[in-house]
Parts: structure tokens; sequence; C-alpha cells
């Protein structure tokens, strides 16, 4: 199973942006490739959201990557200047095992 894990600062955007980009975020859900999605804000930092996606293969991943649905969220972010960090990580846990989406 693939963990991707995206850290988004909002620090320099207005609230309706952030807002905008978090709504579009929790929207790939719907990617058929995406086995399960959350967006969230970060306990301790008011300016960061997190995304964690999962998925099956890594395969499944780069689709996601290339998906129609995702390249607009995708630059949204890029225009809004948005600094983030990602990380990518094979685990062997099972997707059966985490909570319904």
């Amino acid at each position: 199973m693939i963990w991707h894990i995206v850290r988004f600062d909002f620090s320099s955007t207005s609230d309706d942006t952030r807002q905008s980009i978090e709504e579009q975020l929790a929207g790939l859900e719907g990617i058929e490739e995406v086995a399960w999605l959350r967006v969230g804000r970060d306990l301790s930092d008011p300016d960061v959201t997190g995304l964690i996606t999962v998925f099956r293969t890594e395969e499944d991943l780069d689709a996601y990557r290339n998906h129609p649905d995702h390249v607009p969220v995708a630059q949204a972010i890029r225009d809004a200047g948005l600094a983030t960090s990602r990380v990518d990580l094979r685990t062997p846990d099972d997707v059966a095992d985490l909570p319904p989406r």
C-alpha cells in the first residue's frame, strides 16, 4: 500500500483560497485509483493543511498524478504559490483495514 502525504502551507493565502483548495483536494476522493483520502488542518500550526491519500500500487499513484481531475487542483496549488512538501511511503498494510471512505 502507498501512502501519499502532502503538507500545504497556507500562511500567505486568503481564507477563501484555502477553503477552495481544501474542497478541491477532498473532491479527489472520487478518482478511481484513490483507495482512501483525508484532508485536515494541522493541530499545532493553524496555517497548515495536510492531505493523506492511499493507493494500492505505485501505478495507481502515477495514474492519480496525471488524472484529469487531479491536474487542475495541482495547478490551483501552484497558482496560489503554496509551499508544499510530500512523502510517499510503501507499507505492508492492507487497504481493507482502513476506515471506510
